[in-house]
């Protein structure tokens, strides 16, 4: 029986240089774009060529567009689906007239989109979620962090690609994001479900980002499209100017993972932390084979009290010295510290040289994880004082009503 050779893809079309070439395989479709499967000739590797419909740009609006696409192909992060180059073509259409169409080429992501994950596999391993969430954050932090920042503002699943051989994940659509912003209708700016209020003013910054990332993590942890339950735009507008949060909120079952979602969609963008924030989180933090706390965390809240104990749990057998009696598995070794006056490295090296830790390097893993935890204390102890002064107030303005009376 002889086999019969598999036929190859056939370009269809081909960038001015020659270097980017279109196949006629279609690999994805949406509401204005059409991506097909292309291949950069120079470098032999696969790419997607990415056709966008021109929705009759102004010269001011091209010449904008152009600017940023410049910019957006100098971005390089391991979080960032890469941006390559961008065109435009003329085209005749099925009517006789000239169509005009942007083609954007981009990475390649090879096993779809987080969207396509979630109905694959209905629910995420909590140590998946917790990877997926983290190198999100990760490439919102390189975006946030160019100077001037870069805000993705369409943010969602659908556009959080997935790398098969590495179980990675790619932010993308960036070419895209930017696009819509500038220079389509208002009311596809964005994605209803995941617009953070003050994005219908159109005042607004890097936390409508922030925002996106928190119903991004909803749908992760629930596998249910945020405000599902509304009908359409207007009814999802309603809610979340009046910051009503989705149904599927009350259905996360990590209080860990609710609590960062809660931070995440507040109404005052003000409110919300920011990347760098979330990123120094204990939740995010990489598996280093240690597990650092402050002992009693919730009652220290409300004191001023700089002598603390820290917890430190090494998690790893790896981790300990061979020449040192090992510590039994998840067994914590509880130290003191003052803040303002303790240094964490110093503390962290003191524990290495007295055999508690294996290296250096796990000295400074063990550092940073303490002075988060420190400064996440002193950040709750500033809220805690501000909530106590407000309800003294509202307690003095109480008593003052009732004296009046």
């Amino acid at each position: 029986m002889i086999e019969e050779e598999e036929e190859e893809p056939k370009a269809i079309d081909f960038s001015e240089n020659g270097r980017y070439l279109k196949f006629d395989e279609e690999i994805g479709r949406g509401s204005f774009k059409t991506v097909f499967k292309g291949l950069d000739a120079d470098r032999g590797v696969a790419v997607a060529w990415c056709e966008l419909q021109d929705q009759k740009l102004t010269r001011g609006e091209r010449r904008r567009f152009k600017e940023e696409a410049e910019m957006l192909k100098g971005l390089q992060h391991p979080n960032i689906v890469r941006f390559y180059d961008y065109w435009e073509v003329t085209r005749q259409g099925k009517t006789g007239k000239p169509q005009k169409y942007i083609v954007l080429v981009t990475e390649l992501m090879t096993s779809g989109t987080l969207k396509t994950y979630l109905r694959r596999f209905k629910t995420i391993n909590p140590r998946v979620l917790k990877s997926f969430c983290r190198q999100i954050l990760k490439g919102l932090l390189f975006l946030h962090t160019r100077e001037p920042p870069v805000i993705h503002r369409d943010l969602k699943c659908d556009n959080i690609f997935i790398t098969g051989p590495t179980a990675s994940v790619k932010i993308g659509d960036l070419g895209l994001a930017t696009l819509k912003n500038k220079s389509f209708a208002k009311s596809v700016i964005g994605t209803p479900e995941f617009m953070a209020p003050e994005m219908y003013e159109e005042h607004y910054d890097e936390a409508v980002d922030v925002y996106a990332y928190g119903l991004c993590m909803l749908e992760m942890a629930t596998s249910e499209y945020p405000y599902s339950e509304c009908t359409g735009p207007a009814q999802i507008y309603k809610k979340v100017i009046h910051g009503v949060k989705p149904n599927s909120f009350d259905k996360v079952e990590s209080e860990e993972v609710k609590e960062i979602i809660e931070m995440c969609i507040r109404l005052k963008k003000e409110e919300r932390p920011r990347v760098k924030e979330l990123l120094a989180k204990e939740f995010f933090a990489e598996d280093t084979g240690f597990k650092v706390e402050l002992a009693q965390r919730d009652a220290l809240v409300n004191t001023d009290k700089n002598q603390v104990n820290f917890r430190l749990r090494v998690t790893d057998h790896k981790k300990q010295r061979k020449d040192k009696p090992a510590h039994k598995e998840n067994e914590a070794i509880e130290f003191e510290f003052n803040i303002g006056e303790d240094d964490c490295n110093e503390i962290a090296m003191t524990l290495y040289k007295s055999g508690m830790l294996l290296s250096e390097d796990d000295a400074k893993k063990v550092a940073k994880m303490m002075e988060n935890q420190i400064s996440g204390l002193t950040k709750d102890r500033e809220a805690a004082k501000v909530s106590a002064a407000e309800a003294s107030a509202e307690q003095r303005v109480i008593k003052l009503a009732f004296k009046t009376c």
